[in-house]
């Protein structure tokens, strides 16, 4: 996965301009390569290890940073068109319940997207830091 990943970056102008933010697209020119040499160096493979974690992190984060923009600018629009003053932060128990489905939904298919993308941050590296054996 590492190796697929790092490729698709890298060869990816746009997809990578899409999916990280602006400080994370210069770090991924230099992501170190896969191969069967960093599994026989301790040393060498932790790095891999570390920085695939931070690329995970990063996309996790630049993920959740645009759903929290997509539900924010949601609540408030909603809530600017209802009567009376507007009271910030929006809570979400105050917008109408249609409104509360729709943004549960967009959170579980984000949720599900990031899922599918196979980058989960922390799981995978539990893993790894569990096994015996690294070869």
């Amino acid at each position: 996965d590492y190796q697929k990943v790092r490729s698709i970056y890298i060869n990816s102008q746009s997809l990578a301009s899409n999916e990280l933010p602006s400080y994370a697209r210069k770090a991924v020119q230099t992501l170190p390569t896969f191969d069967v040499s960093v599994v026989r160096d301790e040393t060498t493979f932790w790095k891999l290890v570390e920085t695939w974690q931070m690329l995970c992190n990063t996309i996790r984060q630049s993920k959740r940073s645009a759903l929290q923009i997509i539900v924010n600018e949601l609540s408030v629009s909603v809530a600017m068109k209802a009567k009376g003053p507007l009271e910030l932060p929006v809570k979400r128990q105050s917008l109408p319940s249609d409104v509360q489905r729709q943004l549960e939904e967009i959170e579980q298919n984000a949720v599900r997207e990031f899922v599918e993308l196979g980058m989960d941050p922390i799981l995978d590296f539990q893993e790894m830091l569990s096994m015996r054996d690294h070869e």
